[in-house]
């Protein structure tokens, strides 16, 4: 017997207004006997009727529809037995035990009335955070994380266990605050630990899933896979831990996947062969603690015990909570300190991306984008970089030494040599035959040359020109590559086309306005199908586990049902889409299209909002570029300043090695 997810709020009378007395209701009264009467049914259960009480506003009463019961009535004292102030903070508590006329075993209790909450689920569902969350923003739901791992802490240190979790039956206040309802289904360590009704298999323990329910005893490391569970899907939109696709033979549902231990965020989702659907973040985005605690709630090892108790969840969410940072994008986004924004990343790739719907706030002013494209106006670029090679170099002495002594050989060889030669032509000399002076005359000319040989004296120089070369080309490449303006100039074109984007938003936002116009008819018709929740039907082959998928891959409402993005979900039958599909057209057609009605100011909103971060986006970018600029003329100042000497060196050594290599040739 489960007490009701939500008491509807438009049921509430006004503050101290008292309701009638319900003559059906079942007559009851309190442990002395003085009798209860009960109001209006405010919602059903079960195994009974949660009722207003006309005497007490503040109060509501739970009926069980039967006679007593004892294992009831055990469990409703034990409740009491175990009551504290940190139960009565986070959970609807039983503050007195409803008797039947004549009998002492309990059938009911008085507890708090609950107002103005929402079932969890609608907090972390995109579509229903938007209905009944207005403002919420990822930091909420860190909030609102860390509020739920309270309550299962409260409930641990009364030693009791909730067993069948349900997200229905934990109810979210607009400042992320928690209350647990259908506490009376809760296991108390002495009275037991029994699985008496079926489960939720989205959030039943790997050791769990498949198991016949009568007899099997639960844990607190059973609770603490369903809070992790619970933490994920709210730190991640909605998305539930086990949704993917299998990258192997078959259908992988959820509890397969559970049982199978396949969580597809894992750092080993290969190994698992799975990946985790299109548009959600890394399981990095929540930090390296948060991860950690993640791969151990759901793998294997903890099977045994092990798995992160509330404290812990507790402990690390709040060090996650201190170190969020507002986004300068987008004022709904956080995100851990030291990382980029995954919500812009992820918004700017997929439609199916969450998009949180929290109102701009008041942040420290920067300078706008007038003020910083007139500053990146002003900056002059640095110039054209000076010539490094306008130098002037003359043959040095070793290489004139060097061209002086081969000329000197070249024309003592011929002296030596032509006047030898002549003399033996020329003089009738007897007793030396001519033939000798000739032969005489060209062994000197050799001879003289090897005395005055400059080959080596000119290898050397022509290695000094390849050795000043190679240096050249090294000190210039670095004087292009640092020295001169391109840089500068590529920098300041980038900054010219923010500007012009700057200046195309105007026509851009009314492009988008005059869409809107042309588009009123769908407009109207998919704000109209987007009030029908999935998880509020009921839809034929729609069960609690295939909804968590649809979910998970960002269909949530009648709005979001069509073939191609049904078929995107692995493992979802043609039955079901055939069901989806008949119930989103029994709602189609119930549709009044109302051309008269003015454009949705929340769709003008949604437009004036896409601009604005189309502004704080290129502010953003320009003033990053705007510093890029400086750092870039200041670099190439300091390279003019620090290269010039060596670079001008180095084309002088090279000029030398040139002219020298030159005189020789």
């Amino acid at each position: 017997m489960n007490l009701a997810p939500a008491i509807p709020l438009d049921r509430r009378p006004p503050t101290g207004e008292i309701s009638a007395i319900n003559l059906d209701a079942p007559q009851v009264t309190d442990e002395a006997g003085v009798p209860v009467p009960l109001g209006e049914i405010l919602s059903h259960t079960s195994g009974g009727a949660i009722y207003r009480i006309p005497a007490d506003t503040r109060l509501a009463a739970k009926v069980n529809n039967g006679g007593p019961d004892p294992h009831l009535s055990a469990r409703l004292k034990g409740m009491l037995q175990v009551e504290s102030n940190e139960l009565r903070k986070f959970a609807v508590w039983p503050t007195a035990l409803l008797y039947p006329k004549g009998s002492n075993e309990p059938i009911g209790f008085t507890m708090p009335l609950v107002r103005d909450r929402a079932p969890l689920s609608t907090l972390w569902s995109p579509k229903g955070q938007k209905a009944r969350f207005p403002n919420a923003d990822w930091k909420l739901l860190v909030r609102a994380a860390i509020n739920v791992a309270r309550a299962f802490n409260a409930v641990a240190r009364a030693g009791c266990l909730i067993g069948n979790v349900n997200p229905a039956n934990i109810l979210i206040g607009q400042d992320g605050s928690v209350l647990l309802t259908g506490c009376d289904a809760f296991q108390i360590d002495f009275v037991d630990s029994v699985i008496r009704e079926a489960a939720d298999v989205t959030l039943l323990a790997p050791e769990l899933q498949d198991k016949p329910f009568g007899g099997l005893i639960r844990d607190v490391n059973h609770d603490n896979f369903a809070l992790a569970v619970l933490i994920f899907r709210l730190l991640f939109a909605g998305r539930h831990p086990f949704a993917g696709r299998y990258l192997g033979d078959g259908d992988m549902p959820i509890s397969r996947a559970i049982a199978e231990f396949r969580f597809p965020y894992s750092s080993r989702r290969s190994a698992h062969m799975m990946e985790q659907p299109p548009g959600t973040p890394a399981l990095s985005m929540v930090g390296p603690e948060l991860s950690s605690l993640f791969e151990r709630a759901f793998g294997k090892a903890s099977v045994k015990g092990g798995r992160p108790s509330a404290r812990e969840w507790m402990a690390a969410l709040g060090r996650l909570d201190q170190s969020l940072k507002l986004c300068p994008i987008d004022s709904a986004h956080w995100h851990p300190s030291g990382t980029g924004c995954p919500w812009c990343r992820l918004s700017s790739n997929t439609r199916t991306a969450p998009v949180f719907s929290a109102e701009q706030v008041t942040r420290e002013k920067h300078a706008d984008f007038e003020t910083l494209w007139r500053e990146a106006d002003r900056l002059d670029p640095p110039g054209e970089a000076p010539n490094v090679r306008d130098l002037e170099s003359a043959p040095s002495e070793d290489a004139l030494a060097i061209r002086r002594k081969g000329n000197l050989g070249q024309l003592m060889a011929v002296l030596f040599g032509f006047g030898l030669i002549m003399i033996g032509i020329l003089t009738k000399i007897e007793a030396v035959h001519p033939g000798w002076f000739i032969a005489a005359g060209v062994l000197a000319f050799f001879l003289t040359q090897s005395v005055f040989n400059t080959e080596d004296d000119e290898a050397a120089i022509k290695r000094r020109l390849e050795r000043a070369r190679l240096k050249w080309e090294a000190a210039e490449a670095e004087w292009v590559l640092r020295a001169s303006s391109e840089e500068f100039s590529r920098q300041k074109a980038r900054l010219q086309e923010l500007r012009d984007a700057w200046e195309q938003l105007p026509s851009l936002r009314g492009r988008r306005l005059d869409e809107l116009k042309d588009n009123h008819w769908v407009l109207q018709r998919n704000r109209y199908l987007d009030g029908f929740r999935i998880a509020e039907a009921r839809i034929e082959a729609l069960t609690v586990e295939r909804h968590a998928l649809l979910a998970s891959y960002g269909i949530e409402t009648a709005a979001d049902i069509d073939i191609k993005r049904f078929n995107a979900v692995p493992g979802l039958s043609n039955r079901l889409l055939e069901s989806l599909l008949t119930w989103r057209t029994s709602i189609e057609r119930d549709f009044i299209y109302a051309p008269s009605l003015p454009i949705d100011p929340a769709d003008v909103a949604k437009v004036e909002q896409d601009i604005r971060s189309e502004q704080r986006q290129l502010t953003n970018r320009l003033r990053t570029g705007l510093a890029s600029l400086k750092h870039v003329r200041h670099e190439i100042e300091a390279a003019r300043r620090t290269l010039r000497e060596p670079t001008e060196e180095a084309y002088r050594y090279y000029a030398q090695a040139q002219i020298d290599a030159a005189v020789l040739s």
